[in-house]
Formats: structure tokens, C-alpha cells, sequence
């Protein structure tokens, strides 16, 4: 009753204060804090800032800063930097709680794992441990009220003073990060303090509200961070991630905002759109705590919803991931001054505001958790009994995977890195298999049993739904690990178990090459699908060697060799031979390669044939800026640059005219609207034997430019909806259906063309994030990866583009002049996280020349 009765005080505090600012007013800390007493050894925000929380954006710098004062003068904090971003700003998370919690916090994390173990919970009371709530602020950049928001809870959560305060902390221990994405904060706090006038100017229209591309949204490689918590392929991910899992809260909060002229949103989502893994007790309690905001923001008389938009369906997004981990997530959305003070529809909207309502949920949210505590504790502990109870009755018992050929890099991401941080478990199998015609090879294939505690997680990473509640999505439908990263997999049986229940761990390889005297080598030679050969091969460029690439398979020495196989060959060579087995030797591929002692094959054409093609070094630039999207722009800067080692020049459409293409020979368009860019210049490109590689939407401009003649197929007619008389209100919901949330398709591969070299005949997963449909090319050699006739392997398709993505091109090429042109109508570096396509991307930009 005493945290009930300081909450009230709170909000009645806080409901003292006008609704909103007018633009000139500069608001104070109490403002946003009730008046009380404070602990005056620790300062206030205005005391270190300069000004006042929400009358600037504070940068990140700053709020790293203030962060480190409250820890300095306060013993109810503790620092932890998990990680640093790629502009090498650190990453934080703060743990908060009583001073007598802090000196035992490792105890009651580890004791608190226990909780979340069936084989040790049964014997554990939930009303012996605090609740952990986790607090995270603005993962998006220009978000930038959540994160500014912290300022003033951090304040008072380190200096509040009283009973109140004391019971709170007592029984709570709180994880506290203040921005989870800092390279955007800075980026979007610069502009706007940058644009910010005197007299401060609400109009819409002005600069202050109208961010340069990228924008501040997105992370140092333009990734949307809400997007990445499933597959972490960004540092700032793992790292909050690692702390997830490390204590496993009740709740996480996750502070965003949505367009001005909308008001404020908070979970639960729409009820259709839940994912059907995560139990119906977790919307329940998230209904029960969404009471909790209804009454603080109705005080106040704050506009607000709940029940729509937004879902709870993909596990990537940091309200959704909790679902499937024993906690509670909750989605934020508050409409966005996007500046200092804009006008809106609701009327002026100043940041202050905005900030401050972030202030008020993230205090509902902790009357929530303290006054919830037992029963969120005994949730995690029932979920994760449930979840054992819900897997021994599961006809499927295992997943069983392996790498298609020697490449296992994906397999190593996905287990050795993603599953060992989500704690999902997994063992070696001990004996060949044989499912569905895949032979699983012991030593080399790896075993996930269902009966873990992670029962649900795996099943969200493993499973193919085609079959939906409801046929919106927020995001995408479907998001299959295993396909993702290019693997053979299957579901195991009963029958299957003896092939696994050693539970032996699955071994890492400590690859060996083949030993040969150095002065009687005549050739290296590298399979097509070795791992990471696309990075190996760029440093070989780097390194000034020749290298060479098979476009006809061979054998020699007895083992047979794909097209897209490297020869580093030692006549004329113009690298330093006495480091290329060093290099070899430290790269993914040692113990993959061969060295030969003559250019003889047994089959096939001999090492100096002119089948053996010299590979070209590119010189990459990568089209930015207005109309492109930032998003799949930054995966394919990500995947040049930390994965294969070719950081693309990157030009903005804008300066495009001004660039003599003439110094490169690959350009990427990446998915986009090209409106004011030079044609002529492109084409010229392209004739003189460039390589232009266009992605999505730029494949349409490629079209009306006239520079690729490429056909789209269309949707059918739905029958009984078009063109028959429907009720307006389903109007928004009826257009959203028939778009392609993002699936996942079968595809064939032609793996003789350069587009495709290193993959295995067969098909291939993919991921579509668009409903684009390509016609294949009418020259048949030119269509390395089609959809097979029924394509869909999981996700959601409307039943009017069934026909139109049967046998349509994922990519194709077009031939002009001396060049080429590679249309990739699929993602293949979908969120960096999509590994089993990434190289076709690779090879584009490596052997695109080769394309004739």
C-alpha cells in the first residue's frame, strides 16, 4: 500500500503541470518529477547538461556522461559497458537496485536463473526473489524522447528519496540502458540542435523536422536494431542480448515513437497478430499491466490506444523477443516531435511532452512490476515448465543440420554463436542418418533436441507456418534460422533418436592443410565452397596475387572441383609467394585447399586452359541518399565491408552526375526510387563493360529508364473482392493483406553460372521482402535462381500472387554492350542475418564480369 500511495503522489504531481509547453517556455526537471526529496550529493540533469531535460536533445556523449555521475554519486547504481558500436561509442546498461541487493547482485542473478529451470524451480518460492525489470530506451535514433527520458528516471531512481523509494529498490532490481542505439542518437541529435532556432518555429515543413538521409532511425550500417534482437548481426544487439539472457527480466520496456499526428501507443497489439508460441498468459499480463498506463495517462488526459497496429508476432523486435524467453514485452509509441516543437493534429507537440509521457509509462511500468512481483516471477518459472511439459508431447524431437558442402560458416554462426547466446542447446550427431533422402553425416551435422528448456525459442527459430490467425503483419511472417543460413535440416522423430540422446557436444574442427614441399608447388587450389572463399579471395587481391577461377568442373589428385574454384597458380605470379600459405593457412578455407605439383588434371580442362578465368579486383560503388533505402543500402555496405573486405565507395544520388564511373567496374542500386539520376552516364557505364548490380524497387526504374528491358508479372483478380462493392471501413485492412509481408520461397540454382558459383544443385531458400515478380529473361542461360513452380516454403502469401511468384526470377541478368546487369528481385543479405543468399550478392560484385 506505501508504493501505491507514492505513485498516486506521482501522478498527481506530475498532473499539476500543464498538458503541453508553449514553444518557448523551457520546461523544469519537475516538470517531469514530482517534488520530494532528493539526495543533493547527486546532480540533477541541468546540473551536468547545461540545460534542462527535454529543452534540448541531449547527445549521446552527454547522456553517457550524466550516466557515469549518477553512478559516481549514487551506491544505488552500478556500470556496465557491454560493447562499443561501430563509431566506437560504449554501450551501457546500468544495474539499479537497494545498495544490500547490489552487494550480493551475482547471487541473486544466478539464483534467479534457477527459476527458469524446471530440473531446480519446483523447490524455489517466487516471492524469494526481486523482480528484474529491464529498461530500454530509444533503439531508434531519432526516437530520441525515450532516451532523453532516462535522464530524468535515472535521476530519480538514484536520488529519490524516502520509504517510497526504499521498497521500490528493495524488491526490484532494475536494468537500466539508457539508449540502445548511441551511433544513431548522436547522428539525429546533431541535427536537430544544429537546426534548432531561437525562437523556436513549429512548422512541419522546416528543416528542423526534415532529417538528411539516413536519417538517425538507424545504427552505423543503416540496420534497424528492432529488427536484429533473433539474429544479433550488429555488436549492439549481442551485446544487450548477452544481458537479456544473463538474467532473464519479467519485463522489458522499449521506448519508441510513431508519426506526430498520432498520440500514444502501448501493448498489448492487436490479438490476432500474436505469435502462436508465446503463451496466451503472457497477453494476459500484458493486458493487466496496459491498466496501469490507462490510469496514469487518463489522469493527465493524455491521448492514448492500445489493441491496434502494432503485433506480437516476429521474435527479432525487443517487445516481441521477451515472449518467448518467460518475460513480458511492451511496445511504447509516442507520437514524435521529431525536433523541438511541432504543430500538429492534435495540436503543438513539444519534445518536452513527448519526453515526459515516456517519463510516465516508465514509471507505470515499475508500479507494475513491484506490485506484480510474485506473479511475474511465477510466470517465468511456469513458463519454462510449461514449455519442457508442452515439448515431450511434441511429435517432433529434434532438429538435425549441417553445412550443404565444406563452407560451415553459417553453421558456426547460427549454433556457435546465435543459439549458444539464447542458451538454446545442441549436440553432435553420433551416427549417419538418412531423412527424406538427406544423408546427416556424423561428426559434421549437429542435433537441437526439443526437450530444453528453450523448447519455445527453438520452435520459433525451426518452424514453416503457412497457415495464419490473421493475414497482416507488422513485420515479416516468416523468419526459418536454418534456411536463413543456408543449411540442410530436417525434424527427427522417435525413430531417429538413438542418433543423438549421447549428448555428446558437437565438435569444432581443427583444420589442417595438406602438406607439400613449398618449392614443388605449381598450384593452390581453393573449392568453390570453401568458407568464406568471397573474403579469402579479397585478400588475395589485397595482397597483389593473380587468382584464377574455374568456369568448367575438374578433377585432380582425386577430388572433384565446381566452377567457381580458385587457382592461385605460381607462374608469374605477381604476389609474394612466401606469404600465400600464411594467408591460406589463416583463413577460413586452411585445411579446404590443396596444393598440386603440376597443371595435369585427370578430367576436365588442365590449370593454364583458358576455362581458368583471371578474376577481376572490383572497385565497388555503392549509390546512396535520397530515395534509396537506407536499410538494404547498409546490408550490402555491412556485407562488403565486415565480411568480405571491400568497403564500397558510397555516392549519393545527388553527386552521382559528378563521379567518372569510368574509375570502377561494379554499381549497386540498392532498393530505391531513382528519379534524378544520370541515365546516360549508367548506360555508358554498363556498355563498356561494367557490372551494375539493382536490387528491389530499382529494378522498376531500371525498366522505365530504359536501360534494362525486364517484364514484372502481376497478381491475379481476387475473386469476390475485386471489382465488387466492399465496406470502406475494410479498406486499409483489405490493401494490407494483399502486400508481401516478407516469406520465404524455394528456389533452383544454376550452380555453372558465375551468379552462383560455390552453391550445390538443387534449390535454395530465399527470402522476398516485396511482392515483386520478374519474368525470366527469354535467354535462358541468363536465369541463374527461379522460384520453383509452388514456391512457398513459410510466411504468408495472398492467395491473388500465388500465380504471379510460380516460376518467377529471384535474379536474372541482362546483357548490354560489353556489361551486364544482375536484378536481384529476392533480398540476399535480408538484415545481414540472411547467410544461405549473401553470396550470390558476393559473387555479383567478384565474378559479375564474367557474365557475357
Amino acid at each position: 500500500m506505501i508504493i501505491r500511495a507514492f505513485i498516486l503522489i506521482l501522478f498527481f504531481c506530475l498532473t499539476a503541470v500543464p498538458v503541453s509547453l508553449p514553444a518557448q517556455e523551457q520546461p523544469s526537471l519537475f516538470y517531469f518529477l514530482p517534488q520530494g526529496t532528493y539526495n543533493p550529493a547527486v546532480p540533477k540533469p541541468a546540473d551536468y547538461l547545461g540545460f534542462e531535460v527535454g529543452e534540448r536533445h541531449a547527445s549521446h556523449d552527454q547522456l553517457v556522461g550524466y550516466m557515469r555521475e549518477l553512478v559516481r554519486t549514487s551506491n544505488r547504481l552500478q556500470w556496465k559497458e557491454y560493447g562499443r558500436t561501430q563509431e566506437n561509442r560504449p554501450l551501457i546498461c546500468l544495474t539499479i537496485s537497494h545498495p544490500d541487493n547490489l552487494a550480493r547482485i551475482e547471487t541473486i542473478r544466478q539464483k534467479r536463473r534457477e527459476l527458469a529451470d524446471p530440473a531446480l524451480s519446483a523447490q524455489l518460492n517466487p516471492a524469494d526473489f526481486p523482480a528484474v525489470f529491464y529498461m530500454g530506451y530509444s533503439i531508434h535514433g531519432n526516437e530520441a524522447s525515450g532516451s532523453n527520458a532516462a535522464l530524468a528516471v535515472a535521476y530519480w531512481l538514484a536520488a529519490a528519496q524516502g520509504d517510497e523509494v526504499e521498497e521500490i529498490l528493495r524488491n526490484t532490481v532494475i536494468l537500466f540502458d539508457p539508449c540502445f542505439n548511441p551511433d544513431g542518437m548522436q547522428r539525429f541529435s546533431s541535427w536537430v540542435n544544429s537546426r534548432r532556432p531561437a525562437h523556436l518555429q513549429p512548422d512541419p515543413a522546416s528543416d528542423e523536422f526534415n532529417e538528411h538521409w539516413p536519417g538517425g532511425r538507424f545504427n552505423h550500417y543503416w540496420f534497424d536494431l528492432n529488427r536484429d534482437w533473433l539474429v544479433m548481426q550488429q555488436p549492439e544487439s549481442e551485446g544487450r542480448v548477452r544481458i537479456f539472457q544473463d538474467w532473464l527480466p519479467n519485463v522489458l520496456t522499449d521506448h519508441h515513437e510513431m508519426g506526430s499526428n498520432s498520440t500514444f501507443f502501448f501493448q498489448p497489439g492487436v490479438p490476432s497478430r500474436v505469435n502462436p508460441v508465446t503463451p496466451l498468459r503472457n497477453q494476459q499480463l500484458t493486458g493487466e499491466i496496459a491498466q496501469y498506463h490507462v490510469k496514469a495517462l487518463s489522469e493527465k488526459g493524455i491521448l492514448f490506444y492500445s489493441g491496434e497496429n502494432y503485433d506480437d508476432f516476429y521474435y527479432g523486435k525487443g517487445s516481441t523477443y521477451p515472449d518467448a524467453n518467460g518475460s513480458i514485452g511492451i511496445l511504447f509509441e509516442q507520437g514524435s516531435s521529431r525536433g523541438s516543437a511541432q504543430e500538429t493534429t492534435n495540436g503543438l507537440l513539444t519534445f518536452a511532452y513527448s519526453v515526459r509521457n515516456h517519463v510516465l509509462t516508465s514509471f507505470s511500468t515499475l508500479r507494475a512490476v513491484h506490485d506484480k512481483r510474485v506473479e511475474l516471477n511465477n510466470y517465468l518459472r511456469e513458463f519454462y515448465q510449461t514449455a519442457r511439459e508442452e515439448a515431450r508431447k511434441s511429435g517432433v524431437k529434434a532438429y538435425v543440420l549441417q553445412a550443404p558442402g565444406a563452407d560451415a560458416s553459417g553453421l558456426q554462426e547460427l549454433a556457435g554463436r546465435i543459439f549458444s547466446i539464447h542458451h538454446i542447446q545442441f549436440y553432435a550427431l553420433t551416427t549417419d542418418i538418412t531423412v527424406d533422402g538427406k544423408i546427416f553425416t556424423a561428426g559434421k551435422a549437429l542435433v537441437v533436441p526439443v526437450d530444453q528448456n528453450q523448447y519455445r525459442l527453438v520452435r520459433a527459430v525451426f518452424e514453416r507456418n503457412t497457415h495464419f490467425a490473421d493475414s497482416i503483419f507488422y513485420d515479416i511472417s516468416a523468419w526459418t534460422l536454418p534456411d536463413a543460413f543456408g543449411l540442410q535440416w530436417a525434424p527427427l522423430d522417435n525413430r531417429q533418436a538413438d542418433a543423438w540422446k549421447g549428448l555428446k557436444p558437437w565438435p569444432v574442427a581443427d583444420p589442417k592443410s595438406v602438406v607439400v614441399s613449398d618449392s614443388t608447388i605449381y598450384a593452390y587450389i581453393i573449392p568453390a565452397d570453401a568458407e568464406n572463399i568471397d573474403a579469402l579471395l579479397t585478400q588475395l587481391h589485397q595482397n597483389r596475387f593473380r587468382v584464377k577461377v574455374a568456369t568448367q568442373p575438374f578433377t585432380t589428385q582425386g577430388r572433384d572441383f565446381a566452377p567457381g574454384t580458385l587457382v592461385v597458380t605460381t607462374d608469374r605470379q605477381t604476389g609474394n609467394l612466401k606469404a600465400l600459405k600464411t594467408i591460406l593457412n589463416l583463413s577460413a578455407a586452411a585445411g579446404q585447399y590443396i596444393a598440386v605439383q603440376n597443371g595435369a588434371t585427370e578430367q576436365g580442362p588442365w590449370l593454364g586452359s583458358n576455362s581458368f578465368v583471371s578474376c577481376q579486383a572490383p572497385k565497388v560503388v555503392l549509390v546512396t541518399g535520397d530515395g534509396v533505402s537506407p536499410t538494404d543500402a547498409g546490408e550490402i555496405c555491412h556485407y562488403l565491408d565486415t565480411r568480405l573486405g571491400i568497403p564500397p565507395v558510397e555516392v549519393e544520388t545527388a553527386r552521382l552526375k559528378n563521379i567518372n564511373l569510368s574509375k570502377y567496374n561494379v554499381l549497386i542500386l540498392p532498393d530505391g526510387k531513382y528519379d534524378n539520376i544520370p541515365v546516360d552516364n549508367i548506360k555508358e557505364f554498363v556498355n563498356n563493360g561494367g557490372t551494375l548490380i539493382a536490387t528491389g524497387g530499382a529494378l522498376r526504374w531500371l525498366k522505365t529508364a530504359g536501360i534494362a528491358n525486364l517484364e514484372f508479372k502481376t497478381a491475379a483478380p481476387s475473386p469476390g473482392i475485386d471489382n465488387k462493392q466492399m465496406p470502406f471501413g475494410d479498406r486499409a485492412d483489405t490493401q494490407a493483406a494483399r502486400t508481401m509481408p516478407g516469406s520465404i520461397f524455394s528456389a533452383t540454382i544454376d550452380p555453372t553460372h558465375p551468379l552462383c558459383y560455390g552453391f550445390h544443385p538443387g534449390t535454395i531458400p530465399v527470402f522476398m521482402p516485396d511482392a515483386l515478380y520478374v519474368e525470366p529473361s527469354s535467354n535462358g542461360y541468363q536465369n541463374p535462381v527461379l522460384l520453383t513452380k509452388e514456391p512457398l516454403l513459410a510466411g504468408y502469401i495472398h492467395p491473388s500472387q500465388v500465380s504471379a511468384v510460380s516460376g518467377a526470377a529471384a535474379a536474372t541478368t541482362v546483357l548490354m554492350g560489353s556489361g551486364r546487369i544482375i536484378c536481384f528481385a529476392i533480398n540476399p543479405n535480408f538484415r545481414g542475418f540472411w547467410w544461405g543468399t549473401q553470396r550470390l550478392m558476393g559473387n555479383a560484385v567478384l565474378f559479375g564480369n564474367l557474365v557475357r
